[in-house]
């Protein structure tokens, strides 16, 4: 078994999302994307990054949501 057939590097991850590498690092961090340092280098598990590539938003701040205007009374 190869491990380039089965890890990731953080910057192929990074070209992956469509990110930067180190908001790969950011993820790592938080706990968000698990990955195992190995030779000063984060590896991580390629089917644990198709499973997060699913469901991650690479777009920043919070979701927008659409405003709810409230009828105002007359005054």
């Amino acid at each position: 078994m190869n491990l380039t057939s089965t890890l990731v590097s953080s910057a192929d991850a990074a070209a992956v999302l469509g990110i930067h590498p180190l908001s790969i690092q950011k993820l790592i961090y938080s706990g968000a994307l698990s990955a195992e340092k190995i030779a000063n280098r984060w590896l991580i598990s390629r089917e644990e990054l198709t499973e997060f590539a699913k469901t991650y938003n690479p777009n920043r701040g919070r979701p927008r949501t659409k405003r709810k205007y409230t009828k105002r009374s007359a005054s």
